[in-house]
């Protein structure tokens, strides 16, 4: 009987030892550090787990193949050392200063996206929606995405990791960064079709064209005639064939840059000159012209286009041949971009 009191007593004693114990928070392992078991270093990095998967959650927290991320977008320090056995996972709904509060300083989104784009643009990589649109890096800022950090956890052979998924503010769902073999066949043109807001690789045919002009005409009455010694190179839209190539970010970002110009111009013009100046051509500049007798104002349309593209987007008209589309409303429909050098293609008909 002595001995099953004693028994007793000391489940008593362990029971009430263990409701001492602080029960650690949002999937934090172990506490604050102690003496002997603090980690080697309070030193943090960042990075984005590019398949937008939260590779790390509660009660499977290790270290991860490099692969799976970028490279270290950013640095900080604990705001106290921490047990080397430590960490912290975050669910899409806690709230991230749970996180965030162990840390020294946390890095500006907007600079992250920047470091992100500057890594993978230059491979061709391309980011992807969760429904599997193609999203221009251009578009990788915080008007449109944000950064959920998920873990911070300590690397034993490297130093505390934060890791995190980008997010789409309008879904609240995760974007993937898809990475092409260096060795993977390389569109030399690009569709880009603005209402459906997508990519499309493939190859299209040039053909020689007179650039024409209007003048001696009001806005409502106007006179057409063309440059019959003057020929230049144009894209032929009804050869366009798609393929599964990869698209190259460099077309992507010129194809979203000369919609945005074209469109801007367009609208400028009145409701018949937009019906008729619907087809926007990359070497129409030399002779190319709207003349409004009215105001006595001549509207270059093309030139300010090229200028804009070459200055602000790097698209020069010696590496690139691109055809801005309008509807009858006179809205940009579709742009194509081809890579000169890409699909050999000299300026055969660019003479006057």
């Amino acid at each position: 009987m002595k001995k099953m009191k004693f028994a007793s007593a000391l489940l008593c004693i362990v029971l009430a030892m263990s409701m001492l114990v602080p029960f650690a928070a949002f999937a934090a392992n172990d506490h604050w550090g102690s003496n002997g078991n603090l980690s080697k270093t309070t030193k943090v990095g960042f990075y984005i787990q590019i398949n937008g998967e939260q590779m790390d959650v509660n009660g499977n927290v290790s270290a991860r193949d490099k692969k799976f991320f970028t490279n270290i977008l950013a640095e900080t320090t604990l705001k106290e050392n921490l047990n080397a056995s430590y960490n912290l996972t975050l669910d899409k709904d806690t709230d991230q200063s749970e996180l965030t509060d162990r840390l020294s300083s946390v890095p500006d989104q907007d600079k992250v996206f920047e470091k992100v784009a500057s890594q993978y643009k230059k491979t061709d990589a391309s980011i992807y929606s969760s429904n599997g649109k193609l999203i221009p890096w251009s578009k990788l800022t915080t008007d449109y995405y944000k950064i959920r950090w998920y873990v911070l956890k300590y690397e034993q052979n490297d130093f505390w990791h934060v890791d995190g998924v980008i997010v789409d503010l309008d879904t609240d769902e995760k974007i993937s960064i898809v990475v092409p073999d260096k060795e993977a066949e390389r569109a030399a043109c690009v569709e880009y079709d603005i209402k459906s807001g997508k990519f499309t690789p493939g190859f299209m045919n040039v053909m020689a064209n007179r650039p024409h002009s209007y003048w001696d005409g009001s806005n409502e009455e106007l006179v057409v005639d063309g440059f019959h010694d003057v020929w230049y190179t144009v894209l032929d839209e009804k050869s366009f064939k798609a393929n599964a190539a990869t698209v190259p970010s460099n077309l992507i970002e010129a194809a979203v840059a000369i919609e945005k110009l074209a469109g801007a111009r367009l609208s400028e013009l009145d409701k018949k000159l937009q019906r008729q100046y619907g087809r926007i051509d990359s070497q129409a500049y030399k002779q190319e012209y709207v003349d409004r007798t009215g105001s006595g104002k001549t509207l270059y349309v093309t030139p300010f286009i090229t200028k804009m593209l070459s200055s602000k987007y790097g698209v020069n008209t010696d590496k690139y041949v691109w055809l801005a589309m309008g509807d009858s409303n006179g809205n940009i429909s579709k742009v194509y971009v081809m890579d000169r050098s890409m699909a050999n293609v000299d300026n055969l008909f660019d003479e006057e």
